[in-house]
């Protein structure tokens, strides 16, 4: 076996420094550059459901399956909206998320309200929150009611770039019935 001498000891080193340092460059490029190449989730609407099968008063948990736009993953996550039907006609789309601690609530059909089950946080039919931790209402999901194919009036979700799968903190109808 014959020896390294200086200079292929000082070659082997800086060969094998820019070889790891390819290798770290490679990474932190495409997290910089990712962006210009991401696709962006169009906007739209996604069907909920029909309003005519929610009774008045009474809010139905129905599971939507909806895009986050967080990856090249397609597949919806599942998510649940309570449908409100009130007796003056208008309808929410509220979240099922307590803005305590992102618990899940359901309605509690013996308190005639929302029930968050982990910290006692509880929401009234719009909900608005009435007692417990939670410091703000219930999200509502951005809608429109509209009729669908069969003449029915329908439920539908906006999807966008700025939501994301989230519900948005909003009071009130958004668009009109069509």
């Amino acid at each position: 076996m014959t020896a390294l001498t200086r200079r292929q000891m000082m070659i082997g080193t800086g060969v094998g420094g820019l070889a790891i340092g390819a290798l770290l460059t490679v990474p932190a490029l495409g997290f910089v550059l990712s962006p210009l190449s991401s696709r962006r989730r169009s906007s739209g609407w996604i069907q909920v459901g029909s309003v005519e099968l929610v009774q008045v008063g009474k809010p139905k948990a129905i599971k939507v399956g909806v895009p986050t736009g967080e990856s090249f993953d397609d597949t919806p996550v599942e998510r649940i909206v309570y449908v409100v039907r009130k007796e003056n006609g208008q309808v929410r789309a509220l979240t099922n998320v307590c803005t305590h601690m992102q618990c899940d609530v359901h309605w509690d059909e013996s308190l005639t309200q929302f029930l968050c089950p982990c910290h006692g946080g509880i929401y009234d039919l719009d909900g608005n929150n009435v007692s417990g931790p939670p410091p703000s209402p219930l999200p509502q999901w951005v809608h429109k009611i509209e009729r669908n194919e069969l003449g029915r009036k329908s439920v539908r979700l906006r999807l966008g770039d700025d939501e994301l799968a989230r519900p948005l903190p909003l009071r009130g109808e958004v668009a009109a019935e069509h």
